[in-house]
Parts: structure tokens; C-alpha cells; sequence
């Protein structure tokens, strides 16, 4: 009995060093599920369960915040929150391959300890947000296959660490933003909306760059011709005549 009371205490205290405010992040989250064919939520239950045991849910050795969320391919449909930003240590936040609506949270650029951002292959609207380049962090981003539109925030040149960035397969347009301040070489200048001088030249370390099959104009600055894979196809940009781009009724010529 008493080994029983043992074990039952030590669940409930690993359940309780979670943060409220993690828990109910989670919470939010399946609220805004719509959709859910495969049951991939389905163990998510009341917070007296244990959520670090919670399908796609990983916790810190300590047990004390959720350092990974990682929900692919579950055809679940719904929602983005805002209330995922509240996860502090996120370093992974992977929602690849569902059916997801909406717009990304501006609130996602608040989550500084986050490494690996994929929400490719959903059906998400709008633009990306500026925010995003708060994600200091970062080494992957992954937004393809969605249905992203506007410009290329000039934030993403904040994004330091970033490696790998992916945005093929989406309705973006305008230019691709270079800078002047190019650790490879020049490109075009661009500005955030703070007025400092930002842009995709001013990432270091990236190493794959997927720009394919949107609707980007202009030229390829000139620094992102040193990115180890570098793709650009199905656009209306100028330059490498090797490279097919959209016919000219597509790209209102």
C-alpha cells in the first residue's frame, strides 16, 4: 500500500513542476484541433494526468518544462494558438504534414530557446510574421507547402544560427531580401521595421535555401549564390536563364 502511495506520489509531484501555464498552453492547442481523424490527441487528457506523457509532448530530464513538441503527419486540423508561445523552453516546435488553417502566431517569435520550427506541409494563409526573426535560436525553419502570401519579412536576416530555410511551395511575393552588411558578399539592402539594415545575406551558417514556386521578382542577390543548396525555380525572378521560372502570364508580363 504504502509502495503504491509511494509511486502515486511521485507521479503526482513530476506532473505538478510543469508550469500551469505550459499545461494549459497544451490545452489550448487541442481546443483549436477541429479535426483530430487519427486520434494523435486522443491520450491528452485532464491535467491530472502526466503531460509529459502525452503523445508528441517531451519533457526536460527534470521534468519541469516541455522542451519538444512534435506532431507530424496526423491530418489534424484546426488551429495555431498564440498560447504555444507561453512554452518558454521549446527548443522544437515540429507540426509538418497536417492540415492546419489559419495564420502563424506573431506570439511563436517569443519562443528564444526554439531550434527547429516546421510547419510545412499544412494549409496555412497570411503572411509570415516579422516576429519571426526574434527566433535567435533557430537553425531550422520550415514553411513549405502551405499558403503564405505577402513579402519576405527582412527580419529573417536577425536569425543568426539559421541553416536551413525552406518557403517553396507557397504564394510569396516582392523581392528577395539581401543587405549590404553580407558576411559572403553584397546583395540588395533592405530594413526592418526598427530601420536597421537586415536581410537573408546576413546569415552566416545557412547551407539550404529552397525560394522554389512562389511568385519572388528581381534579381537573386548575389550572396545567396554562395549557399551550398540554393533553389529558385517557379518564380518571375531575373538571371540564371538555366533555371526555369513561371511564363510571363503568370508573373503579369
Amino acid at each position: 500500500f504504502h509502495l503504491v502511495l509511494l509511486s502515486l506520489g511521485l507521479f503526482l509531484v513530476d506532473s505538478a513542476t510543469l508550469p500551469r501555464n505550459e499545461v494549459d498552453a497544451l490545452s489550448s492547442f487541442k481546443r483549436a484541433i477541429i479535426d483530430d481523424p487519427f486520434r494523435a490527441l486522443s491520450n491528452w487528457n485532464s491535467p491530472q494526468s502526466n503531460p509529459c506523457s502525452w503523445s508528441g509532448v517531451y519533457c526536460s530530464a527534470a521534468g519541469d518544462h516541455i522542451v519538444k513538441l512534435n506532431i507530424s503527419g496526423k491530418s489534424l486540423k484546426g488551429f495555431i494558438v498564440p498560447e504555444l508561445s507561453k512554452l518558454a523552453a521549446l527548443q522544437e516546435l515540429t507540426l509538418h504534414g497536417n492540415a492546419l488553417i489559419g495564420e502563424i502566431p506573431k506570439d511563436i517569435g517569443m519562443l528564444k530557446q526554439l531550434k527547429v520550427l516546421d510547419l510545412g506541409s499544412n494549409q496555412l494563409t497570411g503572411s509570415i510574421p516579422p516576429e519571426i526573426g526574434n527566433l535567435g535560436s533557430v537553425i531550422k525553419l520550415n514553411l513549405e507547402s502551405n499558403g503564405l502570401t505577402g513579402k519576405l519579412p527582412p527580419e529573417l536576416g536577425n536569425l543568426k544560427c539559421l541553416q536551413q530555410l525552406q518557403l517553396d511551395r507557397n504564394k510569396l511575393v516582392g523581392s528577395l531580401p539581401g543587405s549590404d552588411s553580407s558576411p559572403y558578399g553584397r546583395g540588395r539592402r533592405m530594413q526592418a521595421s526598427n530601420g536597421s539594415p537586415v536581410g537573408l545575406c546576413r546569415l552566416p551558417r545557412l547551407r539550404l535555401a529552397d525560394f522554389s514556386y512562389n511568385f519572388f521578382v528581381g534579381p537573386v542577390p548575389k550572396c545567396l549564390e554562395y549557399i551550398p543548396r540554393l533553389y529558385f525555380r517557379g518564380n518571375c525572378l531575373l538571371g540564371d536563364e538555366s533555371v526555369k521560372q513561371r511564363p510571363a502570364e503568370q508573373c503579369g508580363g
